[in-house]
């Protein structure tokens, strides 16, 4: 038999077993149905689940109708076997019988599958309806009596449409949700930018929730029609433990009263969850953080740039606000906003400390004018304070009000706790932000940094692997590995994550670095190149920092006059600060000036007092051993014995603390050793900060205190092994990207 006659045999059985009627009835049967449940569902209040089952049962009894066509056929005597072609035993009567009930066998099953639809979907209905009202004659259903809520997610708000603007839109509707019920002082909500981390993913809910630690997600849908400017918002509350839905609705109303909508989606949420709200809550609750929706749009599309930390996107997110402010210029949100952006800029982007403070410090005071009690606005304004050490104690005070007024807010709890002098307090606010905002890059990167500091590689690497599952193209995550390898040693793998970083944001202060590992590679040719990419519209406080990078690349090439005329430089530039003091401390020491590195020394520590600046910078040990030896020099004893005192309890402390004893701190020591007359262990102690990765060919072979030190045998062998490491690194480094460059795969 031919493919063709088989193919109309086949034709032909379908027809005789009413197969293909059965289906064309199916369709034309249920899909009416269905259209006209999705229309009359709202105006009913019937969720969405009950669609949701309606559907299911359409698809599933699609393939049961064909296969019992097929199979059976309906009799007076029942389900009887259709006969195969050309079997004759079944009986004329039998045969007439089931012509005259099987013409109508298609009505009656396809009708049964329409009864069984109808009546799943108004059982859905009601189980649902039930699902929605905890509350019976006043007391709490059982779910809620065994389970405490006290955190939520709000997941960005699904458009269906391909319109960019109605997903702006959405999200736009979902941060506002999630601003209003952050205000919530009883409430831990999650932050937007781990809660938008799932915008678009198809994970189930409950693995949402568990990933996020909370007890209950917000999620919803918002279906503009642009014909008659209505908008139809879902939204339904589940309960992260059972995956039941606690509440749902729809809202049908026009686009005008979007904001009427977001107040009844807050207060069901509110009386859902049994939240006692204060009297001051209850008022900023019913605050609007704009009126109007285009303004929410920009401020939302601000909020995804800021949150990806790049030189470009801190721009772009700046830009936005600046249109929201400019649409709504009572929109405290959008100004508190722009503020951060603002201070974020002198890091990411480069700009003018002054002018960026001038900025931000200007969108604060308008955003605290129109709302004296907005954490975000205290937010912004501690982290203006933050950004001068001078102001660091106005900056704690700031925040301790936004951590008040808005205790999820989880920026504010990691810059507040950036700020403490308490290492342990440290770390418990980073990580309660990381808990906030568990797919932030930057708050992952303080806590991972934090690790590295205590010598925690391996679990860095594991919040590092966080970080890039949150966001691929996060700068700071390569960096956190780069300071793993620099920490080891690895100066080659670390300039290729540096690199690495440069490449998804090209930040300044990442090509300084790359040009610093270079040079302590010996490196000159590829030093000068990212030097230059430093330099280019650098700030003039950066370009100060430059010139340090300047005289090491000078010495690497062994031009030592050109060196000691930058660092002439460095010492006469202007004092502003107590830094400046130092920074010419440290210039004139390498000219072996001791008179001129005592006097800013003490300058600077003067202006340090002056500005009541407490904390003890790790980088300060250096300026104090400097110091130290000066005084030596000067045969000022009881001055070097001081600093002497000082150096040791900190480099005691740091060797108790459980922080990581880093290669720098061997070296530290053995400086201090050298001043204090002991050579021979500071030979010892020297080679163990070489072993545990100290890799600064150019200080040690130039460093002044050593001096006595370079006519030892063993000496010269341990800068010729730390110099030889360089140059094989230097060598492999220069192959493996020369086989990157070529590798065509």
């Amino acid at each position: 038999m031919t493919q063709e006659s088989r193919f109309h045999t086949l034709v032909e059985e379908l027809k005789r077993r009413r197969v293909i009627r059965v289906a064309t009835l199916y369709v034309v049967a249920m899909w009416p149905i269905i259209q006209i449940a999705d229309i009359l569902s709202p105006a009913l209040n019937i969720p969405d689940t009950a669609m949701r089952s309606l559907l299911i049962v359409f698809i599933a009894g699609f393939p049961i109708a064909l296969i019992l066509t097929w199979v059976f056929n309906l009799t007076p005597k029942g389900l009887v076997k259709v006969p195969a072609v050309g079997d004759k035993s079944a009986t004329l009567s039998e045969q007439s019988n089931e012509r005259l009930i099987g013409k109508n066998a298609e009505i009656i099953v396809v009708g049964s599958l329409l009864l069984i639809a109808i009546s799943l979907f108004f059982i859905q209905s009601s189980m649902d309806e039930a699902e929605t009202l905890p509350i019976i004659d006043g007391t709490l259903s059982s779910a809620i009596e065994e389970t405490t809520i006290e955190s939520i997610a709000v997941l960005p708000f699904v458009p269906f449409s391909d319109n960019k603007q109605d997903e702006y839109f959405a999200d736009g509707l979902s941060e506002e949700l999630l601003n209003v019920l952050a205000k919530i002082k009883s409430l831990r909500v999650v932050a937007r930018t781990s809660s938008f981390a799932y915008k678009g993913v198809n994970r189930n809910i409950q693995t949402v929730g568990k990933e996020l630690g909370v007890d209950v997600i917000l999620e919803g849908s918002v279906r503009r029609n642009d014909v008659n400017n209505t908008i139809r918002v879902t939204a339904q509350l589940i309960d992260v433990k059972t995956g039941s839905h606690l509440w749902s609705e729809t809202y049908d109303r026009k686009f005008t009263d979007i904001f009427k909508i977001q107040d009844e989606i807050t207060a069901a949420v509110v009386d859902e969850l049994k939240i006692t709200l204060l009297g001051e809550e209850k008022q900023q609750l019913l605050a609007h953080e704009s009126a109007s929706t285009d303004a929410m749009v920009e401020h939302s599309m601000g909020r995804t740039e800021l949150a990806k930390r790049t030189a470009e996107s801190i721009l772009n997110a700046k830009s936005h606000f600046e249109n929201a402010v400019r649409i709504d210029n009572g929109y405290a949100t959008a100004f508190a906003s722009l503020a951060e952006a603002d201070i974020l800029s002198i890091s990411y982007s480069g700009k003018e400390r002054d002018e960026a403070r001038k900025n931000a410090q200007e969108a604060v005071d308008k955003a605290l004018k129109i709302d004296p009690k907005l954490g975000l606005a205290w937010a912004a304004q501690g982290l203006i304070y933050y950004s001068d050490e001078a102001t660091h104690k106005d900056a704690i005070t700031a925040l301790e009000k936004a951590l008040k007024l808005n205790p999820s807010y989880a920026m504010a709890n990691m810059w507040y706790g950036s700020l403490q002098e308490d290492e342990a307090k440290k770390i418990e606010y980073h990580e309660k932000a990381f808990r906030l905002d568990p797919k932030s890059p930057v708050a992952g990167y303080n806590v991972a940094n934090n690790l590295i500091l205590q010598g925690k590689d391996a679990d860095a690497m594991e919040v590092f692997s966080q970080i890039i599952d949150a966001d691929p193209y996060f700068p700071g995550a390569y960096i956190l590995v780069a300071e793993i390898s620099s920490y080891g040693g690895r100066i080659d793998q670390s300039i290729v994550q540096y690199k690495k970083a440069y490449e998804l944001g090209e930040q300044k202060k990442i090509a300084s670095t790359i040009a610093r590992l270079y040079t302590r590679l010996l490196d000159v040719k590829n030093a000068r190149h990212w030097a230059s990419i430093a330099a280019v519209d650098a700030t003039d406080k950066f370009k100060k920092n430059l010139m340090w990078l300047e005289a090491a690349i000078l010495l690497a090439e062994d031009n030592i006059k050109e060196a000691r005329d930058v660092l002439k430089t460095i010492a006469q530039v202007e004092k502003e600060s107590w830094g400046d003091h130092f920074n010419t401390s440290r210039a004139n020491y390498w000219l072996g000036d001791s008179p001129a590195t005592v006097e800013q020394f003490e300058l600077g520590e003067e202006k340090r007092n002056e500005e009541n600046i407490e904390r003890f910078l790790y980088s300060s040990v250096e300026v104090y051993l400097y110091a130290s030896y000066a005084y030596k020099e000067l045969e000022q004893h009881d001055k070097s014995d001081a600093l002497i005192k000082i150096i040791n309890e900190k480099l005691d402390a740091i060797s108790t603390s459980g922080e990581r004893v880093s290669a720098t701190h061997w070296y530290q020591k053995a400086l201090l050793q050298i001043i204090e007359g002991d050579q021979r262990i500071a030979l010892i102690t020297i080679q163990r900060a070489i072993d545990e990765g100290w890799s600064e060919p150019l200080t040690l072979a130039y460093e002044p205190m050593l001096e006595e030190l370079k006519s030892d045998t063993n000496f010269r062998a341990m800068l010729a092994g730390l110099e030889t490491r360089m140059n094989l690194m230097r060598e492999q480094l220069a192959v493996e990207e020369s086989f990157a460059n070529h590798w065509k795969g």
